[in-house]
């Protein structure tokens, strides 16, 4: 790169760490089959850094932006109102998209664009053709781009049928160590001072990948992918229960990059497997569940209470062991006249899937888990009704009857074309009754959570306790839960309590939880009877809310409803009853002991709850 050429966005390799989605891009630089790209990772994290210094790097590609609230006429094209007003034309006007093509088109914070919006952009990209037809005008283009879009999870997820879209999903993750932290600030406050100098000292590293890229670009037709590595990607893809076909397609394009780039002409097993942890992290959350529900089903007995917890917990472990074992014998029996060779590639396939397997469970094990994660939030959108004015204005409509809500540009649009034809009677423009639009205009669901949390005395003798209360804090002040509601209850013998009732506000709760009183045994069959009763009120009140009842406890009950009865016995019945309209469960074992029964693994069961640990939510 030039010297002489000035460029204000950070270097790209001068970017620290992101190996995995560096290679995401420069896959997708080097192969145009490969369409789009989603970069997942908590804000700030420098995904839109990456993304920008690479396209900058790329010399004959620039990044075209969509922004959030966009209109379809503004992305897709639309009426030109001038030419319509002045000379009764109807013309469209180019958009956002006739930009992109040939181009990078960016969609930052893709999960809080509108679905239906992200489907038909991700069909013109597909198609690499935009057809509008609207307002009396239809017309066509061309749209060859690659889609990058960054998302922060916390802040809302995607839908699986948008994220299958895209052939390849990444993940950015916050440097941990002190030294990756140092250098980040030293390299950031070195390019605030000298962008030109700091730009020129990483000149060099740019032009060797993009040298890469143009060298891997010319040579991707040359890359050669077997029958057998074709099999092999398919086998991976069966072996962990991918729907479809776009995963299988897009981990063989990507396994010809990974191949290309490395200046090689034949796809290797490394390559399959990389491109499998590229192409599968997005395309595996349904297989997941129903794995998970098939090994409960299979391992589920009579009187789990009297379980130990190492078995409790071997009932929920992955046993990629068990896979190859399974998958030998099925191909053995089912295939006549296997070949040698065919059983040495059954064992590579073993290999690739159990490898990729364990880093998409890292890849999990390392990503934050936030409360909108563990109650398995889609925060799906829905019409707010047009008396109430409110929500984002995202299309609109022909009104039926009087419109309380016009959308102006729209209604505009519809009548610019017959200006020419109409007496202006001293207006600027001519509106008539048929020209009429209303808005139609959309805001997320609202969502309530309630920690329950058990504050008895066997928690304070295992020195769970902090731990707990810095759980719940750390939920707390995660920025998903500030703009919903949260209440705080908690519980032990003699005191069952609401101690915050809903409210937006997560300093109260914080406080009162840091001067809660501990101690004593554990009314967890009470504390549950009461959590019924207020939430059934709750729910009453604000019918529309989704509701979520976090039980933080170590689900071993001390203290019975009705004297003189088996708390544990007792709590099997209780349990049964807890059904509350528009509200899920989810138990947080707050003690994981060796050798004792994991009472809240079997609780979770009774309530049909999401399980999750509390070393779980503390190690991230």
């Amino acid at each position: 790169m030039s010297s002489g050429v000035l460029r204000r966005c950070f270097p790209f390799s001068a970017v620290k760490g992101l190996d995995g989605v560096k290679k995401a891009l420069e896959c997708a630089a080097a192969n145009d089959e490969l369409l789009g790209i989603l970069i997942k990772g908590p804000t700030g994290t420098a995904k839109s850094v990456l993304v920008r210094s690479f396209v900058d790097m790329l010399p004959d590609r620039k990044i075209v932006n969509v922004p959030q609230n966009i209109t379809d006429e503004q992305l897709f094209g639309g009426l030109d109102i001038e030419d319509a007003i002045k000379y009764g034309k109807t013309e469209i006007k180019d958009g956002i998209l006739q930009k992109a093509d040939g181009n990078i088109l960016y969609l930052d914070n893709i999960n809080l664009f509108d679905p239906k919006t992200l489907s038909s952009v991700l069909e013109c990209v597909e198609s690499e053709k935009v057809i509008v037809e609207r307002e009396g005008i239809s017309a066509e283009y061309d749209l060859r781009t690659t889609v990058i879009a960054t998302m922060d999870p916390a802040e809302q997820t995607l839908p699986d049928s948008i994220a299958d879209r895209f052939d390849i999903c990444v993940q950015s993750y916050t440097a941990e160590g002190e030294d990756d932290k140092n250098d980040i600030i030293m390299k950031n406050l070195e390019f605030d001072a000298d962008p030109d100098g700091f730009i020129e000292k990483y000149s060099e590293a740019d032009s060797k990948v993009l040298l890469c890229i143009e060298n891997a670009k010319r040579a991707m037709n040359d890359v050669e992918i077997s029958p057998a590595d074709l099999n092999k990607i398919s086998r991976v893809c069966l072996d962990l229960n991918v729907k479809g076909h776009r995963a299988d397609i897009s981990v063989a394009r990507v396994s010809k990059a990974l191949a290309a780039l490395d200046s090689r002409k034949a796809v290797s097993d490394n390559d399959i497997k990389d491109a499998a942890i590229m192409c599968l992290l997005h395309r595996r959350g349904d297989a997941a569940k129903e794995e998970s529900t098939a090994q409960t089903q299979k391992d589920d007995v009579p009187d789990k209470e009297e379980r130990p917890m190492e078995e409790e917990v071997r009932l929920i472990a992955p046993r990629p062991e068990d896979n190859t074992e399974d998958i030998t014998e099925e191909h053995s029996e089912g295939v006549m006249n296997e070949t040698p060779e065919a059983k040495e590639g059954l064992g590579t396939v073993a290999e690739i899937t159990n490898a990729v397997k364990e880093k998409l469970e890292d890849m999990d094990n390392i990503e934050a888990v936030r409360l909108h994660k563990m109650v398995g939030n889609n925060r799906k959108r829905k019409n707010i009704t047009i008396k109430k004015r409110t929500g984002r204005y995202r299309r609109f409509k022909i009104p039926d009857g009087r419109s309380t809500d016009p959308a102006f540009d729209a209604t505009v649009r519809a009548a610019a074309p017959y200006q020419k034809f109409r007496g202006d009677n001293g207006l600027s423009i001519n509106i008539e009754s048929q020209d009429i639009r209303e808005k139609i205009r959309i805001k997320r669901d609202s969502c309530s959570f309630l920690f329950a949390v058990d504050v008895s005395g066997s928690l304070v003798k295992s020195g769970m306790m902090q731990d707990i209360k810095n759980g719940v804090k750390s939920m707390l002040m995660d920025s998903y839960v500030q703009r919903d509601k949260v209440a705080l209850l908690t519980f032990r013998t003699g005191e069952i309590r609401v101690s915050v009732p809903f409210t937006r506000s997560i300093e109260g709760i914080c406080d009162v939880l840091e001067n809660t009183v501990t101690g004593d045994g554990t009314p967890l069959g009470p504390a549950m009877l009461l959590i019924k009763e207020y939430m059934l009120n709750y729910v009453r009140k604000n019918p529309e809310e989704r509701c979520f009842v976090i039980l933080i406890t170590d689900g071993e009950a001390t203290y019975p409803v009705s004297r003189g009865r088996d708390a544990t016995m007792e709590l099997k019945k209780v349990a049964a009853i807890m059904k509350i309209p528009n509200t899920e469960w989810i138990v947080i074992d707050s003690s994981l002991v060796p050798g004792r029964i994991n009472y809240a693994m079997n609780l979770s069961r009774l309530l049909g709850a999401r399980y999750i640990r509390l070393e779980d939510l503390q190690s991230v």
